[in-house]
This record gives structure tokens, sequence and C-alpha cells, in this order.
């Protein structure tokens, strides 16, 4: 496989590891391959580095596999359908008792919006690319400072930095004094580069 080219294979399969409507591909450059988000309008295929640095969905692939290659130079798969459920209830399980709530969440998730709901009292949105049929807390850029100040974490939902720009979010986060924690496989190695905390029990790493 040439080093040069990131090559994608788009699944059907969405779930927890997803926003709403993405879908999950398997994104490779040489032997490192990564797991991540993409938007519908990504086909399979082969694509020039060069080329996929101009899409948001295949520069964050290329972005998870630069970075999982400087932390282990293993691949990064995601869990089977039938474990998301469980991945994604002992996540807000861990939210709650470490951090509480209010919870700030980047990237919209259904799946990860109801779990969050379920245990912490107040669940706020920040996704400007996506919005819900569903009464769900959405946060615009106006609102961002003051929710930064009154929640107790920002969550990272698998999926948002096809939309969000993550690195500038986690400083603004950090500048506010909140912890951040990235959920889900395909951010293992850029949750060390960013500096902050990562969940995903069931991922194959």
């Amino acid at each position: 496989m040439n080093a040069g080219t990131l090559v994608v294979s788009v699944s059907d399969r969405s779930g927890a590891d997803t926003c709403e409507g993405q879908k999950i591909a398997r994104c490779c450059i040489g032997n490192i391959c990564v797991d991540a988000p993409v938007e519908p309008d990504v086909k399979s295929g082969a694509y020039e580095l060069s080329k996929a640095l101009e899409n948001p969905s295949l520069r964050f692939c290329v972005e998870a596999i630069r970075a999982r290659a400087l932390t282990a130079a293993k691949s990064a798969f995601a869990c089977h359908p039938h474990e998301s459920s469980k991945c994604v209830n002992k996540f807000a399980e861990y939210i709650a008792l470490i951090y509480g709530g209010p919870v700030l969440l980047v990237g919209y998730s259904e799946r990860v919006v109801n779990a969050l709901s379920n245990i912490t009292p107040e669940v706020y949105i920040y996704d400007p690319a996506r919005i819900s049929l569903k009464p769900v807390g959405f946060v615009d850029d106006n609102a961002l400072p003051e929710i930064l100040h009154k929640i107790g974490v920002v969550v990272i939902a698998p999926g948002a930095a096809s939309s969000v720009d993550v690195k500038t979010l986690v400083e603004l986060a950090k500048q506010a004094g909140k912890p951040v924690v990235a959920y889900g496989v395909s951010f293992v190695g850029l949750a060390k580069q960013l500096g902050i905390l990562h969940f995903c029990p069931y991922g194959k790493k």
C-alpha cells in the first residue's frame, strides 16, 4: 500500500462511534489503519493525501492515523456493533461518577446524548453543522463561553472533528479550567497529542 495514499473503506454501520448521519470508515495509510466516523458523502476508494486533506472527514482520518503512528504504530478499530451500547452506557456512568454535570457534548450523537441525559442533570450540545428534531440544548458560538464556565466537563463525541475545530475547543475548555474527555477509538492518538483524556473500553487497539 502506498504510504502517500489514504485508502478508505466505508461501512453502512453506525452507532455510538458516529455523530448523526455519519458512517464508520476503515482508513489506512501504509500498514496503519483507524476506524473513523465520516460524513455520508465520503466514498470508498484511494485518495491522494493532498486531496484527502481538503475534505474535513478525510483530514480527520489522516490526522488520526498519523497520531496513532506516533503513539504506538498500531491500528485502532471500532468495537463490534453489539458492544457499542454497552460502551456508551459505561462511558455515561464514568462521566457521572468522575465529573457529574452539567456536560458540554461536542458533536451531536443521539445515543451519547440519551445515555448522558439519563445520568447527568444537564447536557448541552455544540455542533454547528447538525440539528436535532428532539428538544435538546444546542449551544451557539455566542453562548459557548458562558456554557464553558457553567459545565463540569467537556466531552468530545466521535465524529465531532468533521464539523468542529476540536483543537480550538480544547484550548477554550482548558482556559476555562474544564476537563476534556474524548470518546471513541478514532481519538486514540489525537487525545494524547491534545493533552486530554480518552475513553474507549471496547475498541481494538
